[in-house]
This record gives structure tokens, C-alpha cells and sequence, in this order.
């Protein structure tokens, strides 16, 4: 039998509204024993239904919600149907650059709180975010690999993976982007192994690298050195702190022709700018992809703080009328907050907004849940 939880009267619109997940706050009382996984039937005070939700556990957010159908079966197959429904909507986007690597399921922006999915070529990659659509994973993967037509899903858990479906996962394949190609690690790379959601961005920074020297710094596999090379850029420096990720960019750079104009750097972001800064290298067109560097609420200030140092650095590496392209993946910068970082690193200095950029159409946001919206980008010229 589903848990019942009780939301107070002030909280009820925000339920009805369609917000994913229920604030510690906003529980008047519940009664049944609860599960992780386990179905919660959300109500008002008066006993009116409200949605259906599954229980995440104890904390500031213990329930994520998936339906307010009142007949909802909360289980496999409703979750099996929200991956097999998110899958065939990517089908319908329009995914210009020819690729075989998108998102196939972006959490609450489809309906499945906590649960991405990745498609690279014939398989699957998933991560979840905290505990409550856990036992519905093998479900929603199978869902999303018939959809699709692909062999086999894996579950990617911090540093390790796990078999969820069909045929074995391969550590590594190729993956494409219109004419380039890429070697993708799905197995110890970041996140999933490759970063979709900057996908269009790397077709528009090669749009405006041709002829310039350019810097990447946060590099990771070389995504958009590889790009700018490829778009007729004269050189590009990769700056990251793994050696792993640039021993992957540096083989991405020979898939493309390109490695020969690149120059490869192991160090620290924040230290190699400064490097460059001191030593009087300047560049045409600066990258700056940085880490999540508000990863808390708690962490906004000293978060601000480092953004800001951080686009006062890369334009200090620029030469007059040089192009800067900034990213924040924190989704506690909004556009305005972003705004407001690349104001006050300018300070006195002419900075024009060239461009805004952000997350593919593979990435959807949900009118209920803005905060979705976490990716921000700028192309700024200075001078």
C-alpha cells in the first residue's frame, strides 16, 4: 500500500503546479512506512489528491514526483513509458550536426527526476542522482534502448559501471558530430564519458575560430580545440589537470588531422592562466569550460568569487578584439547572475556581449522546474 503524505495547505500550489521534488517543508504529516523507490500519494489537508510521488528518503527533499494522474500506477511500467516517450521526442529534434551522441533522457526536463541518459552510438549510459527511481533503472533503460533501436545500457555510478541491459558496454568508442569524430571513455570519463550539452556550442566556437589562436582551458578530451582546429583555427593550446583527458584529446586532435597545430598542457586551469598571463602569451579567441564551481546553495559566494577571477584571467590572455567564449554549468548561476560575474571581471574595460549560449534541444527545461536550466554561456568581445 502507497505511503500517504499530507502536504500543508500553503504548499499545495506548488504540487499542482508540477515541480519535481517535495521540500522537507511542505509535509504536514504522512502515515504508512515508506521505502526508497516506494510510492507516496500526496494529498491536501482536506484529503484532496494532489500527485503521485516516489519516495526518496530523509533529507531536505525526500519525495521526487512523477504523475498527477489520479489512476497512476506507480511502478515499472509507468516509468518504462516515460523513458520510451523521452527517447522518441529526441527523434523528433532537430539534431543538425548529424550526431550519434545526445541526451536521451535530462532528468526532471523529462519527467524522470534524478535520471540521465546518454546515447553513444549502439548504447546507453545512465547516472542517477540520489535514490528513488533506483529500482526502476533496468525499466527505464530497456524502454529507452528499444526506442531507439540500440544493443545494451550501462549504469555509470560515480567511478564505477554496471551492466543494466541488453549487450556489454564498451569502455570506448568513436562517436560523431557531423564531419568530425571522437573517441569517448564510457567508462572513466567524466559524467557519462563526453559532454552533449556543448555540442552546438563547439559547431558555433569553430564558426568563429578561423585564423585565430586559441586557448582552451578546462579542455577535458578536446572537444572544442578540436572543433576550432577543424573550423580553420591557427592553433590551439588545451590547458586541463588530467592526464588521462589529454592523452584522450590529444588522440581526438589525430582522428581530425589536426594534432599538429595543437600544443597540450597539464596543469591546473586557474595556474596556466596566470602562467600565460606573466609570461606575455596572448590569443585570439579564449575557451573557458570550467567544473560546476557553485556545486552548493552554501557555496554561491566564494563560487561568485572564482568565476569572477576566472573571466578576469581569461581576459587578460586576450589580444585587442579578441573573442572570449565563457561557460557556467552551475545551476545556481542564472543568466543574470552570469551577467553580472563578466561586469564586474571587465570592471573599466569594454567587454560587448556577442552572443548567448546555452543547452541543446536534447536538454528540454520544464516550465515547472527552471533551474533546469543550467547551462550559461557568453561569447564576449573585449576592446
Amino acid at each position: 500500500m502507497a505511503d500517504t503524505v499530507v502536504i500543508n495547505r500553503r504548499s499545495e500550489p506548488q504540487v499542482l503546479a508540477r515541480q519535481p521534488w517535495v521540500d522537507g517543508g511542505m509535509i504536514a504529516r504522512r502515515s504508512g512506512a515508506a521505502w526508497p523507490g516506494g510510492a507516496v500519494r500526496l494529498v491536501g489537508e482536506r484529503g484532496r489528491f494532489l500527485a503521485w510521488g516516489v519516495w526518496e528518503g530523509e533529507g531536505r527533499f525526500p519525495i521526487r514526483l512523477v504523475s498527477w494522474e489520479p489512476g497512476a500506477v506507480v511502478g515499472p511500467d509507468l516509468f518504462a513509458d516515460l523513458a520510451r516517450a523521452s527517447a522518441l521526442r529526441r527523434l523528433k529534434l532537430p539534431l543538425r550536426d548529424g550526431t550519434d551522441a545526445y541526451r536521451v533522457i535530462f532528468a526532471e526536463g523529462d519527467g524522470l527526476p534524478g535520471v540521465i541518459a546518454d546515447r553513444y552510438g549502439c548504447c546507453l549510459v545512465v547516472t542517477s542522482t540520489g535514490n528513488a527511481l533506483v529500482p526502476y533503472l533496468q525499466s527505464i533503460a530497456q524502454a529507452a534502448c528499444e526506442a531507439l533501436g540500440l544493443d545494451g545500457a550501462m549504469l555509470r555510478d560515480d567511478d564505477a559501471s554496471s551492466h543494466l541491459w541488453g549487450s556489454e558496454v564498451p569502455d570506448r568508442l568513436l562517436v560523431r558530430e557531423g564531419a568530425l569524430e571522437f573517441a569517448v571513455d564510457l567508462r572513466c570519463g567524466q559524467k557519462t564519458g563526453w559532454f552533449c550539452d556543448q555540442r552546438e556550442n563547439r559547431r558555433i566556437v569553430a564558426q568563429y575560430a578561423r585564423g585565430r589562436r586559441t586557448l582552451d582551458v578546462f579542455c577535458y578530451t578536446g572537444g572544442f580545440s578540436v572543433a576550432a582546429l577543424a573550423g580553420g583555427a591557427e592553433s590551439a593550446a588545451l590547458v586541463d589537470s588530467s592526464a588521462d583527458a589529454l592523452a584522450l584529446a590529444d588522440e581526438n586532435l589525430r582522428l581530425a588531422g589536426v594534432a599538429d597545430r595543437a600544443e597540450l598542457l597539464r596543469e591546473d586551469g586557474f595556474d596556466a592562466l596566470k602562467r600565460l598571463r606573466d609570461e606575455g602569451r596572448r590569443f585570439d579567441l579564449v575557451v573557458l569550460d570550467p567544473p560546476k564551481l557553485i556545486p552548493r546553495e552554501a557555496d554561491r559566494g566564494a563560487g561568485s568569487r572564482a568565476y569572477v577571477a576566472l573571466q578576469g584571467l581569461g581576459m587578460s590572455v586576450l589580444k585587442p578584439d579578441g573573442l572570449l567564449v565563457t561557460f557556467s554549468c552551475s545551476g545556481a548561476m542564472d543568466r543574470g547572475s552570469f551577467d553580472r560575474v563578466v561586469a564586474a571581471a571587465a570592471g573599466k574595460r569594454p567587454c560587448r556581449i556577442v552572443q548567448r549560449l546555452g543547452q541543446p534541444a536534447d536538454h528540454p527545461v520544464s516550465v515547472a522546474f527552471p533551474k533546469g536550466e543550467y547551462l550559461t554561456g557568453l561569447v564576449l568581445q573585449m576592446g
